[in-house]
């Protein structure tokens, strides 16, 4: 019996310190699950950090490259402006200026259609030449002057048609 009890003794003693292990071994678990949690939670940290002062940065260096793209642009869009409304004044000016220069006054239009139906009546033999439009008259005998009779020097450039047909 004695065996008995030894075997019993060495039993409770072995279970003993498997109790003891179990406990060891759930208390490192415990601990290994602090230090993973510690060491997790701290690289998140420094990696959340990290990660909001490179997103910092960025946003600095991304609004300055907006700034500069705004300053840009607005230049752009002013030289562009300048530019078309520049070309758009001359070209209206040069429009007036032509419209003022080449096109004739309602009088000279009113003068120059009541030579043209005094002209139609008769037969004009009309001719072009060298740019200048010629007619034939008469003779520079019967040529007359409208000037005043004191002008010592009369221009007789008024001259009488020949309506004949040739």
């Amino acid at each position: 019996m004695s065996n008995q009890n030894d075997l019993d003794d060495q039993l409770y003693i072995l279970l003993a310190s498997m109790k003891e292990y179990r406990e060891a071994i759930a208390d490192d678990n415990r601990r290994l699950e602090a230090f993973y949690s510690q060491v997790a939670s701290g690289v998140l940290d420094k990696a959340e950090k990290s990660l909001k002062e490179t997103n910092k940065q960025a946003l600095g260096a991304l609004k300055n490259r907006i700034q500069e793209l705004d300053k840009a642009t607005n230049r752009l869009n002013w030289q562009f402006i300048a530019i078309y409304s520049s070309a758009f004044v001359v070209l209206v000016m040069v429009f007036f200026l032509a419209i003022f220069l080449y096109v004739p006054s309602k009088d000279e239009i009113d003068e120059r259609r009541a030579n043209m139906s005094v002209l139609k009546k008769y037969p004009l033999q009309i001719q072009e030449y060298d740019g200048k439009t010629l007619v034939r008259i008469m003779t520079k005998k019967d040529c007359y002057s409208f000037e005043p009779n004191n002008i010592k020097e009369k221009t007789y450039d008024w001259c009488q048609i020949d309506p004949k047909k040739y």
